[in-house]
């Protein structure tokens, strides 16, 4: 044999043997596991499902800027689990950070874990006491839990900041003593006060508010609704309907002022017309039990038991809250014929 056969003999050889390596070496190799992500500092702002959706894609931020765009990003997506986890990553690089502690105690809110929004509110105000925000959702948040006193509390507060921002904008206009919210005023901050003043029997004071943020608001059907509902509370009727009236003009689909115009109409003791205006916002069976009800309360039981018993045989199934209201009528009745006949 020649020497350049016994090369090329060889080199075939070399490659034979490279080639099984190879092969040996990508059978053996595993793919790569992905890594955990460090668990952020605060623990004790997490509830128990925000970590349900938290898997091994989602990247571990670099820096509080990072976190804070993935939280917004996710919240805008709808993933609230993920942008929650971003935002208390964000506080690994800030603690400082007020409004990462908000955008924390916000969701918590709509996820309904009222402890752990309050704690990261709190810890919000601790940095800055002045946060409009903060203090807007814990005056709204304690207006639905009747916490009345807190409430006030807060609303004020944000009204208060809201005004001092206006009162540096050039193009502000005055009503009274109060500028009309803007764009960026709380808007429901100035209504959830107004609707508590008219909890509290200070209706003045809630008309007053309701009229600045129609201002701003002028065909808000829900905010004409509230202010037709103020002059019903104090027994101002014909202002009330027309208000009410406006409202559904609005928005005919707004069952709350369909609802409030019904009580209006029992209040002049027109209670066809309010029956036909309660069959708007609910089904027949539903109207003839508030209306019965609502007579009820006005010591017209015979007409109560009569509407209780037309809804119990309008509505397809069994009736329970208009069984009791007629096992009601009927026993108040009872003991009024008694008191007479004594």
């Amino acid at each position: 044999m020649t020497v350049l056969g016994t090369v090329k003999r060889a080199l075939r050889f070399f490659l034979i043997l490279f080639l099984i390596g190879s092969l040996h070496g990508c059978s053996s190799t595993t793919p790569e596991e992905p890594q955990e992500i460090k668990a952020p500092d605060r623990q004790d702002l997490l509830d128990a499902g925000a970590l349900s959706s938290i898997t091994s894609d989602f990247e571990a931020p670099k820096t509080e800027a990072d976190a804070l765009m993935k939280a917004s990003k996710e919240e805008q997506s709808g993933n609230l689990e993920k942008a929650l986890y971003a935002y208390i990553q964000a506080l690994d690089f800030n603690a400082k950070n007020a409004e990462t502690f908000y955008h924390i105690g916000r969701i918590h809110t709509m996820r309904g874990n009222p402890e752990i929004a309050f704690r990261a509110y709190n810890e919000a105000l601790a940095l800055d006491p002045n946060l409009i925000m903060v203090h807007a959702d814990l005056g709204v948040v304690s207006m639905d839990k009747r916490q009345y006193r807190e409430a006030r509390i807060h609303l004020t507060k944000a009204i208060e900041l809201d005004q001092k921002r206006l009162a540096s904008v050039s193009v502000s206009r005055m009503i009274g003593n109060l500028h009309v919210p803007d764009r960026d005023s709380p808007a429901r901050v100035y209504n959830a006060i107004a609707i508590l003043d008219d909890v509290q029997n200070d209706h003045e004071s809630a008309r007053k508010y309701f009229r600045l943020l129609l201002e701003l608001q002028p065909h808000s059907a829900i905010l004409i609704s509230n202010l037709g509902y103020s002059y019903y509370l104090t027994g101002e009727l014909t202002s009330a309907e027309r208000y009410l009236r406006q409202a559904i003009r609005e928005d005919q689909n707004l069952d709350r002022a369909w609802t409030n115009l019904g009580l209006v109409y029992v209040r002049k003791g027109l209670y066809k017309r309010a029956l036909a205006t309660f069959e708007q916002a609910m089904e027949p069976a539903d109207a003839l039990n508030d209306l019965g009800y609502f007579l009820m309360l006005e010591g017209k039981y015979q007409q109560a038991i009569e509407l209780f018993e037309r809804a119990i045989d309008t509505s397809p199934s069994y009736f329970e809250q208009a069984q009791k209201n007629l096992k009601r009528a009927k026993a108040e009745l009872s003991d009024e014929f008694r008191h007479a006949t004594n």
